[in-house]
Order: C-alpha cells, then structure tokens, then sequence
C-alpha cells in the first residue's frame, strides 16, 4: 500500500433554510466575519465564512434546505477555542445571548459547551484539556467555576478513570501509530 498524505480539515459547508439569519447569527453571535458571498454553480446562494486571516473560509452556508426535513443530517459542528478562558467567556456571551439547551461536559480530554443554531443544528464550542481518558467520556462541567478548579475537577476525575495520561503522551504514542501506519 502507498504512502498517503497527510490530510487536515479545514471546512464545512451547510444548507440553510433562511440564509440571512443563518449569516447574521454565525457573524453576530459566533464571530466569523464574510470572507466572499456568491452564486456557486448550482444556482444556489451562499457565504463564506472565517474567524482566520490565514484560512479564506472555516464555514460555508448555501441557501437551499428544505423547511421540513425529517432528520437533520447534522450530527455536530465543532469549533475549537484557544483556552479554558475563552471557553468560559463564550459560556458568559452564550447565557447573555440566552441560547437554548447550553450543555456544559468534561469530556476528560475536552471541555465542551454544546447549543443549537437557530435552524437546530448542533454546535460544540471546546477546548482541549492537558489530559487523556478513554472515550467516550461525559462528566458535568461547570463553566462558572474558575479554570484552576476546572482544571483540578478533570485531572482527578481523568486519574481514576482506566488509560489516564498525558495529552502531550497521547499525542506521542498517536504520532507513533500514525508514521508506522504511513512507513
């Protein structure tokens, strides 16, 4: 078997019933900005959207869902934060903003807030913690506490779990998987 490339995602694009209210939400209450708006090739609207200078579009939304859909495709969009803080300021912004159904988990290697956009799809705000635990993994999290008792919370929490270590020992031994798998 050949070598494969290393890949790294970096986009998602999603039909929206009300494209509008879907771009003034993501700009107003998430905090991307329009990076380009067009017409694509199927006739349909759309809005790139970025938080990156580096990265021309993060999100992509199309006019074009259909209002009644049985079942929404979407499983989850996940936006990771630059720290515990930040994460704890958008918990703050969110509860401001009165977004329904917040969720608030410790995933041991993650901490989560998850919400719904206006057209219900899930959102998952998150950052990764110093610490690995086998997945999955769903504790309470409270993002009013200060990020030295969150950190206590899940480091205890984590150590009594089975397979506890490091993130920085994850990563080693998932980089030696990965340039064995590729050798």
């Amino acid at each position: 078997m050949s070598k494969l490339p290393q890949i790294n995602f970096t986009h998602t694009g999603i039909f929206c019933a009300d494209l509008p209210m879907m771009v003034d939400y993501y700009c107003q209450k998430i905090g991307f900005v329009v990076s380009d708006e067009g017409v694509a090739s199927t006739g349909h609207r759309l809005f790139f959207l970025t938080q990156n200078p580096e990265i021309h579009h993060q999100l992509v939304l199309f006019e074009g869902k259909p209002a009644n859909l049985p079942f929404n495709p979407i499983n989850q969009l996940s936006f990771l934060l630059n720290s515990l803080d930040d994460l704890r300021l958008f918990y703050k912004k969110a509860v401001e903003f009165k977004f329904n159904d917040i969720d608030q988990v410790d995933h041991g290697n993650a901490w989560s807030m998850y919400f719904r956009d206006p057209e219900g799809n899930p959102l998952e705000m998150y950052v990764d913690t110093p610490f690995y635990t086998h997945q999955p993994c769903r504790e309470p999290l409270d993002l009013t506490q200060s990020s030295e008792q969150i950190i206590a919370t899940t480091k205890a929490m984590c150590q009594r779990r089975p397979d506890f270590m490091t993130r920085d020992e994850w990563m080693r031994a998932t980089r030696e998987r990965i340039e064995r798998l590729r050798a």
